[in-house]
């Protein structure tokens, strides 16, 4: 359906712009446009073949520049860069076509890796052209990203001043800062996470930056309250910040306050990941029976596998039998998990993988992939007495 609602469209440009182009006069008998049944039916190859043919016509560039488009969306890169490198050779081009064609040939180049190619191009681009400039500082950016090449992103930033608070220009930041800091050039490091800041406030991994250089030069209050603030505006993040807070709190002989922190965490963001993590704790310090019955109220709302695998060792840990109705609802949950070796996801475009990533590695995007955990949230609204599984006494 996809294809055919882009093929419609494909046609009504290229109809408009002939008929446009020919008004007054007389149609030939043997021009063969496509019918709109031809592209509802069977013949759609034959209405493809149509287009095409009508995209050789000379006159018919801005086609021909979307077909181009068209073949690169659907991964039939060598089509698009011939269609894109035929009419960029033309020398009848007015500057502003021609920039078009050039901006979506660095496009092809881009996606089929030819990143050497997609810079010249581009560059060229930014020196001649203002009206394409705001899309051409985009495409170089990611070709940046993908070679991580920072320092030039910081540089195409300083000079495009209205990209100032692209969150792709607060991450190189947050690169350069990582790699400092494994260099232990701390000042260098601190510099490149205010800059990160000041672009995006709410910048999570420049906060999680800043807390670790806290913790390299002994400013516990400073590390912990990086953290509660990236927390609070990427709760999943506790997944990667939960071992240096456990750590933090027992240097620290606090853990009153690592129970609290937890406890707050799942009152303000009730979902499975929260959830477990309070319960691991309560049981960890000898508050099973809390700990079995938080887990058991709310795991029917979120059955994960890892919830199920914690309330099974709380169950052993307390060494009691268990009722037959107990049993029966644990394998009521049990059928309704669907197991997965996959723990973070990517929830702009679903990309799957075992370890946490700052920049998905399908769709590009920052700061998008999160635990699975953090994915489904626990109505907590609803009464205890509801949702509790009963186990024996």
């Amino acid at each position: 359906m996809d294809l055919q609602l882009l093929l419609v469209l494909v046609l009504a440009i290229a109809l408009g712009w002939l008929l446009g182009r020919h008004e007054g006069r007389k149609k030939s008998a043997k021009t063969a446009y496509p019918s709109l049944d031809m592209l509802a039916g069977d013949r759609q190859s034959e209405t493809m073949q149509t287009i095409l043919n009508m995209a050789e016509r000379e006159e018919a560039l801005d086609l021909q520049l979307s077909l181009g488009t068209f073949y690169r969306r659907r991964g039939e890169i060598d089509k698009a860069i011939s269609i894109h490198q035929s009419l960029f050779a033309r020398p009848d081009l007015d500057k502003k076509l021609s920039a078009e064609i050039q901006l979506a040939l660095a496009s092809d180049y881009l996606n089929a890796g030819l990143l050497d190619r997609a810079e010249r191009l581009l560059k060229e681009l930014l020196k001649t052209n203002n009206h394409l400039k705001p899309k051409v500082v985009a495409k170089l950016i990611t070709l940046y990203e993908e070679e991580q090449d920072w320092e030039n992103i910081l540089k195409l930033a300083s000079e495009a001043k209205h990209l100032k608070n692209n969150k792709a220009i607060a991450y190189a930041c947050c690169e350069l800062a990582q790699s400092a800091m494994k260099q232990q050039s701390w000042r260098d490091a601190t510099r490149y996470i205010q800059q990160a800041l000041k672009l995006d406030s709410h910048c999570v991994r420049a906060l999680l930056l800043e807390a670790e250089l806290a913790e390299n030069q002994g400013i516990p209050n400073k590390m912990l309250a990086s953290i509660k603030e990236a927390l609070s505006y990427e709760p999943s993040i506790l997944a990667v910040v939960l071992p240096h807070l456990k750590t933090l709190f027992e240097q620290r002989h606090r853990p009153q306050e690592l129970e609290r922190l937890l406890e707050q965490e799942w009152q303000d963001h009730p979902m499975p990941l929260t959830l477990h993590s309070y319960v691991e704790y309560l049981a960890k310090h000898d508050n099973v029976d809390e700990a079995i019955e938080k887990l058991t109220a709310y795991i029917v709302q979120a059955p994960t596998y890892e919830g199920f695998s914690l309330l099974l060792d709380l169950l052993i840990e307390k060494g009691e039998s268990l009722s037959l109705d107990y049993v029966q609802q644990m394998k009521h949950i049990l059928l309704q998990l669907q197991q997965s070796s996959d723990d973070y996801a990517c929830r702009q475009c679903g990309f799957e993988a075992d370890r946490h990533y700052w920049r998905c590695p399908s769709c590009k995007e920052w700061e998008t992939f999160v635990p699975k955990l953090a994915y489904t949230q626990i109505n907590k609204s609803k009464p205890l007495s509801k949702v509790r599984i009963p186990h024996a006494k």
